[in-house]
């Protein structure tokens, strides 16, 4: 059977299934590439259907494949809906890859000692979960545990084949299903985790794979980028110095010394930072840091303690791994003593000198409530080179918005790779489904908000309420003016305002689909991986065109190096990053072939500034745009 009759066949199991031209060559690229072996970047839209464009080949190849995606919506459509059904077309096993958190240690669970009564009563219920589950994730637990945290599996504390429970664990019982599955399904932070530990030591924690498959691929820089920020806060040290004080009693008095210093040292340096560096954000270089002698001690200091641990680890685990009620204890032990390595491998990053080799990004966060040195490289390109790239035969990037008007050089660029493009037509009648208004606003000046801006915001927000009877989700860059804005529509509304911060946004979104007439205010993660069709989402209002706040220190490092070099930061990655974002965005709006509606812009730089023309050219084309002064 090849990939295009599979294709065809979904007609017996999925009535009025039509396959689509975009679709058809999607699928064909993926198969020569899969076949063939390379890497492809494929512009997939909304509505071509590109989850069976790529598994299709996958399966029928034969090849083991991973699949890795940013958001759990679409992990959960492709394990709960997608796969089952090309499993009853042509059996293959299949199986979704999560991080040791997502699962219940039951060694931890029989060891935990509650402290107060609501511990208790948690603790008693999730005792008859264990016995209940067939998989012990968290996800299968509702509602959450508030002790999750104290029971739920760890890497670093983990015993593996030497814990009592290993034939039960289920984690390791997870794991088999991964290394038998056929296709692997993962999400982008597991993806990131298993090229660090590649690195590091030589194997993953996925089993390997020939093929690899990233949807949702404009958000893999990124997810790589978080795995590889570390930071370090007094709030981090205390929490450390706690665990450690409620380890072995011997352990304690062996190091009294030494956490005592740690007591006194780490709180004394984070209040000198927050002194010497007020600024919410400020990046600062190694040989600029003005308090390296302070850091210093508290680096050496947690040395002494680590080295404390592990003499005392040397000594006493035989003794107490041989005693079954002491290997909760043991496990404990050892987690702590990798937080402390990993803290004090932030801390020398943050000290090291600066590299050309291999850049790093260093700033302070510093706020009443938190104050942390941070440390990340400037790009995430090692990282994806030499813990992904390098170990798949074939290659597959599909996302909704990889290029600029068919341009995928900065995607090429962040990402560090080559290879095919390819950018599809979208089965969407723009035209016919979508109307698109540029507003005369102009925003302020970053800084300078103004009450004025705020009254003009919201009376053009009200007016396209109105003129919609609701149904609109409401995009800001900046979470004071989403505030504000939720303050005045809901002095002069009667329909339900709905803000990211005051539920989960999975609450949000059901209230909003529910309601048919709500309106839905949200920050950055709004601006994809959202999925409202039909008539409850008639609008959607973009009220500044997203360009990336500029001190912040990853972008402003990145603006710099590329202006070192010679190049034009602003329109090779400040603008084609705002491009791609706006054009997520507007995406929120077409999900269906019948869904309508319109988008506006509140912005009206696309009209007067040069840049705007490029911008406008990143959405769907055909659609008439009219100006609202």
């Amino acid at each position: 059977m090849t990939s295009i009759e599979f294709l065809y066949k979904l007609k017996e199991y999925l009535p009025g299934f039509e396959a689509r031209p975009s679709q058809n060559a999607m699928l064909t690229a993926c198969e020569r590439i899969i076949t063939s072996g390379g890497i492809l970047l494929v512009e997939a839209p909304t509505g071509v259907g590109k989850t069976f464009a790529y598994a299709i080949p996958a399966i029928l190849s034969g090849k083991k494949t991973i699949i890795s995606t940013n958001k759990k919506n679409l992990q959960d459509q492709l394990i709960q809906k997608d796969l089952p059904l090309l499993a009853r077309v042509k059996g293959f096993r299949f199986a979704v890859a999560k991080g040791f958190s997502n699962y219940l240690c039951l060694l931890a669970l029989r060891g935990f000692q509650p402290k107060t009564l609501t511990e208790a009563q948690e603790h008693t219920r999730l005792l008859r979960w264990a016995d209940e589950t067939e998989d012990g994730e968290i996800d299968s637990l509702a509602p959450p545990s508030p002790i999750w945290d104290e029971v739920c599996a760890d890497s670093a504390g983990c015993l593996r084949h030497e814990c009592p429970h290993y034939d039960q664990c289920f984690y390791f019982r997870a794991r088999e299903r991964w290394f038998g599955a056929d296709l692997l399904v993962v999400n982008h932070a597991l993806l990131a985790a298993d090229a660090a530990l590649w690195m590091q030591t030589g194997r993953g924690l996925l089993p390997d794979a020939d093929v690899l498959i990233v949807d949702e691929a404009h958000s893999l820089e990124s997810a790589f980028a978080d795995a590889s920020t570390q930071w370090v806060s007094r709030y981090t040290l205390e929490n450390l110095m706690r665990e450690v004080l409620a380890l072995d009693p011997r352990l304690t008095v062996k190091a009294h010394a030494v956490l005592s210093r740690l007591q006194t040292l780490a709180p004394a340096f984070f209040e000198q930072v927050r002194a010497r560096y007020p600024a919410e954000r400020c990046r600062i270089a190694p040989e600029e840091f003005a308090l390296r002698a302070e850091a210093e001690l508290l680096l050496h200091a947690l040395v002494q303690l680590r080295t404390a641990i592990e003499d005392f680890l040397a000594k006493e685990a035989p003794t107490l791994f041989a005693q079954s009620d002491q290997r909760t204890h043991l496990a404990k032990i050892r987690k702590c003593a990798a937080w402390i390595a990993e803290v004090g491998t932030t801390l020398l990053r943050f000290l090291e000198p600066a590299s050309t080799s291999s850049p790093l990004v260093r700033w302070i966060e510093s706020s009443a409530n938190r104050t942390a040195l941070c440390v990340a490289p400037l790009y995430p390109k090692t990282e994806l080179q030499e813990g992904v790239l390098t170990r798949f035969q074939s290659i597959i990037l599909t996302s909704a918005t990889l290029s600029v008007a068919g341009d995928f050089s900065y995607i090429q660029n962040q990402l560090g790779l080559e290879g095919e493009t390819l950018a599809l037509e979208s089965s969407f009648d723009y035209a016919r489904q979508a109307r698109l208004y540029i507003h005369r606003v102009h925003p302020p000046e970053r800084g300078n908000l103004s009450e004025q801006y705020l009254d003009e915001l919201a009376r053009r927000i009200v007016r396209i309420i109105e003129s919609t009877g609701g149904g609109v989700l409401v995009l800001f860059t900046n979470a004071r003016v989403l505030d504000e804005t939720a303050q005045r529509l809901r002095n002069r509304i009667d329909r339900p305002v709905l803000c990211q911060g005051e539920e989960s946004r999975a609450q949000l979104l059901t209230r909003f689909r529910a309601d048919g007439h709500a309106v839905l205010l949200g920050l950055d993660s709004f601006w994809e991986g959202i999925d409202v069709p039909g008539p409850a989402l008639r609008a959607v209002v973009i009220t500044k065109i997203p360009f990336e706040v500029p001190d912040d220190p990853l972008h402003e490092a990145r603006v710099e190096r590329l202006r070192e070099e010679g190049r034009d930061p602003f329109n090779e990655y400040i603008l084609p990053r705002a491009a791609l974002k706006l054009k997520q965005g507007f995406g929120r709006l077409i999900r269906t072939a019948t869904d309508t509606g319109e988008v506006h812009i509140l912005d009206g730089r696309v009209l007067t500034r040069s840049y705007g023309k490029r911008l406008l050219q990143a959405l769907p084309q055909g659609i008439e745009i009219r100006v609202i002064d």
